[in-house]
């Protein structure tokens, strides 16, 4: 058996000690398994049979789950968290999830698969609890035709219409290839910037059972299911968050978001006091633009001759020439208040490399330690 409690030299990752620990992760792809029917502390597995010794056994759902996901090769650990919603029928998402986080056990996620969320009933409450979550969390969710209809699951993603969530559908309810689990692992295990989740290939799944009727109506309401266009290969079809957005690119924002909020924090411990003035602004300046390189180096942000800053000229249907600023860093000049509460306000944005869709955030960092990061695609 390799079962693992997280610790600090297992995970051998940055910690640092602020209101924001835990520790931060390196992927925004990292996954939490969660399980609504058993009670689970916090628990890194690396084989599928290591279920059974947490209580779990072959025919749960959560064991089909992470078997689909350890199957399609190049996953290593996988985190299992579970509370027993039957017996604790007053954990509503929103508690089960503060539950996880005040665990000291608890490891950083992004993404997060669910074992028994199989209905647009029980799907909708936690599509609610990950509205506000948008710039931190994203949900994986599997629903099945048998279930549920199409168009049931279809008005669903209409009514959430949300970049965090991610809609998969299944055409059977007995957890035969898991998509949303199969699909996880597929996109993990490839470099960040090098991936769409729209025809990801997936393997060892059978043909599934969806009509051509259902097919074109899946393909058409950009819901993300299994296809299989060619006899004897698989891949997702649409990879759509229920915004109708690529779901990478929210990934993508995750990514930034988690990356720069650790180099903002890491420059406040390292530096301790920050100084009002041009020089603590060239010093914050100087940190997200490093991370707006880094995903230029990893293929995210869009550059012209390697700087993702720069101003690309265009064509546009006229025939004219049309210059496009690719990103920018803006630093608010500080009110009085502000200099007295040493905060500084930021926004930036950059282009993704389609050269249509950015990333825009706006935050605000103090001495204090206080960090707050937001904005929207």
């Amino acid at each position: 058996m390799a079962i693992y409690k997280p610790t600090l030299n297992f995970l051998n990752t940055v910690r640092i000690e602020t209101k924001y620990s835990k520790s931060y992760v390196l992927d925004p792809r990292d996954a939490l398994f969660l399980s609504t029917v058993k009670d689970v502390e916090p628990t890194i597995i690396t084989e599928v049979s290591d279920l059974l010794g947490l209580g779990f056994t072959t025919t749960d759902k959560m064991y089909k789950k992470v078997s689909d996901t350890l199957a399609q090769g190049g996953i290593n650990t996988i985190t299992i968290y579970g509370v027993d919603t039957v017996a604790n029928s007053t954990m509503t998402p929103e508690l089960i999830m503060a539950a996880y986080e005040d665990n000291a056990m608890a490891i950083n996620y992004t993404i997060l698969i669910i074992d028994d969320v199989d209905t647009v009933a029980k799907a909708t409450p936690w599509s609610t609890a990950f509205k506000p979550l948008t710039d931190s969390k994203h949900l994986f969710l599997q629903l099945n035709k048998v279930a549920n209809t199409i168009e049931e699951i279809n008005q669903f993603k209409l009514d959430s219409n949300i970049d965090n969530l991610t809609i998969f559908v299944s055409d059977n309810n007995q957890n035969i290839d898991n998509v949303d689990s199969i699909t996880w692992a597929r996109v993990r295990n490839r470099d960040l910037g090098s991936y769409i989740v729209h025809s990801t290939e997936v393997r060892g799944v059978r043909k599934p059972d969806f009509t051509k009727t259902e097919q074109v109506n899946l393909k058409d309401m950009g819901l993300n299911f299994i296809s299989n266009p060619i006899r004897g290969k698989f891949h997702i079809q649409n990879g759509l968050a229920s915004n109708e957005q690529p779901t990478e690119l929210n990934l993508y924002k995750l990514w930034e978001l988690w990356t720069l909020q650790e180099r903002l924090t890491r420059l406040q411990i390292e530096k301790d006091k920050i100084p009002m003035n041009d020089s603590g602004f060239a010093m914050i300046e100087g940190t997200i633009k490093g991370v707006i390189f880094t995903a230029a180096n990893m293929g995210i942000a869009k550059t012209v001759n390697g700087d993702p800053f720069g101003t690309e000229v265009r064509t546009d249907d006229n025939n004219n020439s049309v210059s496009y600023l690719l990103g920018e860093v803006e630093l608010q000049f500080p009110s009085e208040e502000d200099i007295r509460n040493a905060d500084f306000k930021f926004r930036y944005f950059h282009t993704l490399l389609d050269g249509i869709r950015h990333v825009d955030v706006s935050g605000y960092i103090s001495q204090t330690g206080e960090l707050i990061i937001g904005g929207e695609q």
